[in-house]
């Protein structure tokens, strides 16, 4: 598989295990996902706002080459549109990144502390996404979620465009 090949096929993972995990979150209650717990983010709307804001701030270095400040304005009570901002931003990474070629790829890309290749920051986005996707789990199960979680592992998309 060529590495234009792969980095497209990671950011068609990342927007399908989005999409699998926030409409999910999208047949919870509300509260839920403004109720406080003991994490990194303080609730699933807030980590959900997190992946949103590492997104946004890794399309701009990658697409634009523009190092923004990282942390968006936080949004209260707007889980909606913040889930939909979060798979428009998955989509807007697909189709931005997944047209570039090896040489693009590959060229080094400065961002606030350090400068690696383009397709290491992507393999960075979307690790990040399933490092925080992973939390917002962990923290339902906290807050007593006991319906079924959706597979949003790596694998389990490979199992996915296999069967589909």
């Amino acid at each position: 598989m060529t590495l234009p090949k792969l980095i497209s096929r990671f950011l068609e993972y990342n927007l399908w295990a989005n999409e699998r995990l926030t409409s999910w979150l999208l047949t919870l209650p509300r509260n839920t996902l403004y109720q406080a717990t003991s994490t990194s983010f303080g609730t699933i709307d807030r980590t959900i706002q997190h992946i949103l804001s590492g997104q946004m701030y890794w399309h701009a270095i990658l697409v634009k080459g523009e190092i923004p400040a990282f942390h968006q304005r936080e949004r209260e009570n707007a889980v909606e549109q913040v889930i939909a901002d979060l798979v428009a931003s998955s989509k807007l990474l697909l189709h931005d990144l997944s047209v570039l070629n090896e040489q693009q790829l590959a060229e080094q890309v400065a961002a606030s502390d350090s400068t690696q290749s383009r397709y290491e920051y992507i393999l960075h986005v979307v690790n990040h996404g399933s490092y925080h996707r992973g939390q917002v789990v962990t923290m339902c199960r906290a807050l007593g979620v006991t319906a079924e979680v959706p597979v949003t592992d790596y694998d389990g998309y490979l199992w996915w465009i296999e069967n589909k």
